[in-house]
C-alpha cells in the first residue's frame, strides 16, 4: 500500500474515532488552537449572551445621544463630541476621547480613572423598566481590549451604587473595530429615583506597541422591559434543566433536575435521537423532578428529555470532564505575565520588583495574572501549579497530550516560585497590578513589593515543589535538583517563623499548612524528620476539632474545626479556602504511615469531618450543594478583611448577625448558613470546591463512594447543576454568563469568584450585571476546579 493512502485512511481512522469519542465543537477548538500553542477562542452559539439578544423586547425608550449632546454630562478625563457617519441606529453617535493614562500613577496601583459619559435622568421611576441596552465601537491602536463599564445612578431610599459594594454597575470586554452590545438586566437594582445611566472606558496604560489614546463610540442607549432571567432563590430557570454540562463519569451517580414538568418521565437519547435509557423521575418537594439514569454507562454522548424539555449534548464515559480539564488549563495559558500572548497582551511588567530588607531587587514579573486584573501572588500561582500536577498524575497514561502540556504550564508556574525566592525565607508573596506598564525602569509606573518571610507562602512553595520532583526528575534531573533544594530550604524557613506568625484566628489553617508540607517532604524524601514533623503539627490541628456530637443541636454536628485550639469562633471562609488543607496532610499521613502511633487519632478526625459532610449534605435541597459553615451570633472578628476603596460599606457586627439569622438554626446562636457570611466580597466557588476536595481526599482513604459522590456534586454545581441551569464556567458546557475578564478580556476556562447572595439573605444570587467578585475571573477557582476534575480521572 502507498504511503499516502495509509497517512489517509490512518487519519480517516483518527477522524472517525474522535467524533465518535470527543464532542465536535471541543475537538475543532482544540484543534484550532494547536493543543493549547495559542489560546483557544469561545463557541458565540452556546453563550447565555446569544440567547439574551434574541428576547422579545416588551416595551422600549431610547434615551438620545447625539441629539442631546448639550444635556450630557462628562466625568472624568476626556472629551465628548457629536459623530453622525458613526452609527449604528442611523442617528449618529457621542465619541468619548481619552488618555489611556494619567501623568500619575494611582497609589493603589489600580487603573488610573474611567472616562465616563452620562445620560442624566430627572430623578425617575424606572420600575417598569427591566433593561438596559446600548452599542459601543472601540478605536485603540496597539490594544486587543478595553474594559467598559454602565452604571445606573439612584438616590431614592437605596442609592446606587451601592457605597462601598460592586453593586449597579455592569461591565463587559470590547474588542476594536466593531459595534458590540451591552445587555444589561436589572431586575434587582433600585430604579425609584434614576438620576442617571452613563457608559465609560476605563484608563488602562498602554502595553508596549499601543497608542497613548483611546477612542469609544457610544449609540443607541435604551431601557427596556423584557422577561426577566431569574437572578435569585433556589426555583429552576424556567424551561431549563440542571444537568452536569461537563458529563458523567462511567459508574458515578448520574441525575438531573426539572421543575414544573407535567410528566415526570424522561429520556436519554444518543447523538442519532435514538431512546437508549427511559426512566420514571422522582417528585420531589416545590414540583421538581430528579432524573436519575447511574444505571447507565455506555460511553458516548446523549441528551436528556422530558416532556417539552431537552438538555445539550453532554458526555458519559472517559470524554467527562475532558473538556473542563483543556479548558481550565487554557485559563492559565492566558494568564501568563511576561509573555507575548497575542490575542490579549504583548510581554508585559518587567518594571515591577520586589525589594528584600537589606535593599535587593529582583523583577517579578512571569508566573500568572492572579484574576481579571494583573495582579501576581504566591498563593494562587501554588494552587495552579498543583493542580496541573495533580490532573497530569490522573491522565498521563490515558491523554499524553494534556500530559504533556500539563508539565510544561506547571512549569511556567513553578518557575516563577522558585525565582522569587532570596533564598534566605524572604520572597514575592504578591503585588496588586492594575495596569498596563511601559517596561521601562525609572518612569511613572513603576511597581515594587517588598519581600516578606511568611511561613504560610513557605510550606506552601515546599508543598508544590515536593510533589514537582517525581514528575521532572527524569526528563530534566537538574530542575528537579532545584525544585526538591528549595523545598527542603522553604520547609526549614517557614517551620522557624510559625511561632512568629502564629495567633487565634489562623492557628487551624496554620498548622493544616504546615502538617500538608511536612508530610509532602515525607513522601518525596522518607526521612523519617518530616514524618515526625506532620505527626506534631497534626496535632494541633485535630485539637481544633470538634469532636462531641453537639445532641442540643436541631443538626447533631461533629467534626468541623474551629479557627484555633480555644475553639472561640468554627472556622469559616467567604472568598478564598484553604479548608481541603485541614484534610489533606492527615489523609497522607494515613496513606504514608497506616501504621503510625498516632494513626488512629488521624482516621478519628478524618471520620468526624467526613461525617460533618454527610450530615450537611441534604441541607441545600434539591441540588445536594454543601453548606458553608456554622456560624454563632455575635462572634465575628473583622480585623484583616480586606476592603477596596473607601471605608463605606464595611462589615459591622449588625450586618453579620442579620446574615447569620438567615441560616439554619441549630440552636442557641448558632446557625448553619447555606452560603458565607460575606460583605463586599462575595462569590462563593472557593468554598464549595474546598469542601468537594476534602471529601474527595477523605473518600479515598475512608472508602466511602457516598463522599464522592457528593463531592462530585460540587463541581456538578459549578457546570450547571444549579438554579440558574447555567455553566458559570466561561465558554464551557452551555448557557455560560459574561465574566469580569478585565484585563484578560473572556478568556475560555476562566471560572469566576462563583454565585453569590443578595444582600444578606441566604440563597443564590447570580444577576446578569458582570462585576467583581462574583463574576471575576480567578485563578483560585480555575485551580479548584482542575483539581476536583483530576480526582475524577482518577
Amino acid at each position: 500500500m502507498k504511503p499516502v493512502l495509509i497517512l489517509l485512511l490512518t487519519t480517516l481512522l483518527l477522524t472517525s474515532t474522535q467524533s465518535r469519542s470527543q464532542h465536535t465543537p471541543f475537538t475543532q477548538q482544540l484543534q484550532q488552537s494547536h493543543h493549547l500553542r495559542s489560546i483557544m477562542k469561545p463557541d458565540s452559539t452556546d453563550m447565555a449572551f446569544t440567547r439574551w439578544q434574541k428576547k422579545k423586547v416588551l416595551r422600549s425608550r431610547t434615551l438620545p445621544l447625539a441629539s442631546d449632546l448639550s444635556t450630557l454630562k462628562i466625568k472624568g478625563p476626556g472629551t465628548l463630541t457629536a459623530v453622525k457617519d458613526i452609527s449604528v441606529s442611523g442617528q449618529g453617535s457621542v465619541l468619548l476621547e481619552t488618555p489611556a493614562s494619567l501623568a500619575i500613577k494611582n497609589p493603589s496601583n489600580r487603573s488610573y480613572a474611567f472616562a465616563e459619559v452620562i445620560r442624566p435622568l430627572k430623578n425617575e421611576n424606572l420600575a417598569s423598566y427591566n433593561r438596559i441596552s446600548a452599542w459601543v465601537k472601540l478605536d485603540a491602536p496597539g490594544f486587543y481590549s478595553a474594559f467598559v463599564g454602565v452604571t445606573l445612578y439612584n438616590e431614592g431610599k437605596h442609592i446606587m451604587p451601592t457605597p462601598g459594594r460592586f453593586e449597579g454597575q455592569h461591565f463587559l470586554t470590547v474588542y476594536p473595530g466593531a459595534w458590540q452590545q451591552i445587555i444589561w438586566e436589572i431586575p434587582d437594582l433600585y430604579r425609584d429615583q434614576v438620576t442617571g445611566i452613563s457608559v465609560s472606558l476605563m484608563l488602562s496604560g498602554s502595553p508596549d506597541g499601543a497608542a497613548d489614546r483611546m477612542k469609544l463610540y457610544v449609540d443607541d442607549l435604551r431601557i427596556e422591559e423584557v422577561v426577566p432571567e431569574n437572578t435569585r432563590g433556589f426555583d429552576l430557570r424556567k424551561d431549563a434543566l440542571a444537568y452536569s454540562h461537563s458529563g458523567y463519569k462511567k459508574g458515578a451517580r448520574k441525575q438531573a433536575l426539572s421543575q414544573h414538568t407535567a410528566s415526570t418521565r424522561f429520556e436519554l437519547l444518543d447523538a442519532g435521537n435514538k431512546v437508549v435509557f427511559s426512566g420514571e423521575g422522582r417528585r420531589l418537594e416545590k414540583d421538581f423532578v430528579e432524573m436519575d439514569f447511574t444505571a447507565f454507562d455506555t460511553p458516548g454522548y446523549y441528551t436528556l428529555k422530558i416532556g417539552n424539555l431537552q438538555s445539550k449534548p453532554f458526555a458519559i464515559g472517559d470524554d467527562a470532564y475532558l473538556a473542563t480539564a483543556w479548558r481550565t488549563l487554557n485559563f492559565f495559558f492566558a494568564e501568563r505575565c511576561g509573555f507575548d500572548q497575542p490575542g490579549i497582551h504583548q510581554v508585559c511588567h518587567k518594571d515591577i520588583f520586589c525589594v528584600h530588607p537589606n535593599g535587593r531587587r529582583m523583577v517579578v514579573n512571569g508566573g500568572w495574572h492572579d484574576a481579571a486584573d494583573l495582579t501576581q501572588g504566591v498563593g494562587n500561582t501554588i494552587r495552579g501549579a498543583l493542580a496541573m500536577l495533580e490532573l497530569a498524575g490522573s491522565i498521563r497514561e490515558k491523554q499524553p497530550d494534556l500530559y504533556s502540556r500539563l508539565l510544561e504550564e506547571a512549569r511556567w508556574g513553578i518557575n516563577w516560585t522558585l525565582s522569587t525566592r532570596f533564598g534566605d525565607g524572604y520572597r514575592d508573596g504578591g503585588l496588586i497590578v492594575g495596569i498596563w506598564t511601559d517596561n521601562l525602569i525609572g518612569t511613572k509606573d513603576d511597581m515594587e513589593t517588598k519581600a516578606s518571610n511568611n511561613p504560610f507562602d513557605n510550606f506552601h512553595a515546599a508543598m508544590l515543589t515536593a510533589r514537582a520532583v517525581p514528575f521532572y526528575e527524569t526528563t530534566d534531573g537538574v530542575f528537579a535538583a532545584w525544585c526538591r533544594k528549595a523545598s527542603v530550604e522553604d520547609f526549614q524557613f517557614a517551620e522557624e517563623m510559625i511561632g512568629q506568625a502564629l495567633n487565634e484566628k489562623n492557628e487551624a489553617e496554620l498548622y493544616a499548612m504546615a502538617t500538608t508540607s511536612a508530610a509532602s517532604l515525607y513522601e518525596l524524601t522518607g526521612d523519617k524528620r518530616y514524618l515526625d514533623k506532620a505527626s506534631e503539627f497534626a496535632k494541633v490541628v485535630m485539637a481544633c476539632q470538634q469532636m462531641e456530637r453537639r445532641k442540643d443541636w436541631s443538626i447533631p454536628l461533629h467534626g468541623f474545626f474551629f479557627e484555633s485550639r480555644s475553639r472561640k469562633r468554627p472556622l469559616a471562609y467567604f472568598h478564598q479556602s484553604n479548608e481541603e488543607l485541614i484534610i489533606q496532610g492527615l489523609t497522607m499521613l494515613l496513606k504514608n504511615a497506616p501504621d503510625h502511633a498516632d494513626a488512629a487519632l488521624w482516621k478519628n478526625s478524618c471520620q468526624a469531618y467526613a461525617d460533618y459532610l454527610h450530615d450537611i449534605s441534604a441541607s441545600i435541597s434539591p441540588y445536594g450543594v454543601l453548606p458553608a459553615a456554622v456560624y454563632e451570633i455575635g462572634n465575628a472578628d473583622f480585623g484583616g478583611i480586606y476592603h477596596e476603596g473607601a471605608q463605606v460599606g464595611m462589615p459591622s457586627m449588625e450586618e453579620y448577625n442579620a446574615q447569620v439569622k438567615k441560616g439554619i438554626a441549630l440552636g442557641g446562636n448558632f446557625y448553619l448558613r447555606r452560603f458565607p457570611v460575606a460583605y463586599q466580597f462575595r462569590g462563593f466557588h472557593a468554598i464549595v470546591l474546598g469542601k468537594a476536595k476534602a471529601a474527595l481526599m477523605l473518600a479515598g482513604v475512608l472508602k466511602d463512594n457516598k463522599l464522592r459522590e457528593i463531592a462530585t456534586r460540587q463541581l456538578e454545581y459549578v457546570v450547571g447543576y444549579n438554579s440558574f441551569a447555567m455553566s458559570t464556567i466561561y465558554g464551557d458546557g452551555y448557557d455560560y454568563p459574561p465574566l469580569y475578564g478585565g484585563y484578560a478580556g473572556d478568556v475560555v476556562g476562566a471560572v469566576p469568584v462563583g454565585i453569590e447572595t443578595f444582600e444578606n439573605d441566604d440563597e443564590p444570587y447570580m444577576p446578569m450585571q458582570v462585576n467583581a467578585t462574583y463574576k471575576e475571573i480567578w485563578t483560585h477557582t480555575t485551580a479548584a476546579v482542575m483539581w476536583v476534575v483530576a480526582r475524577l480521572f482518577e
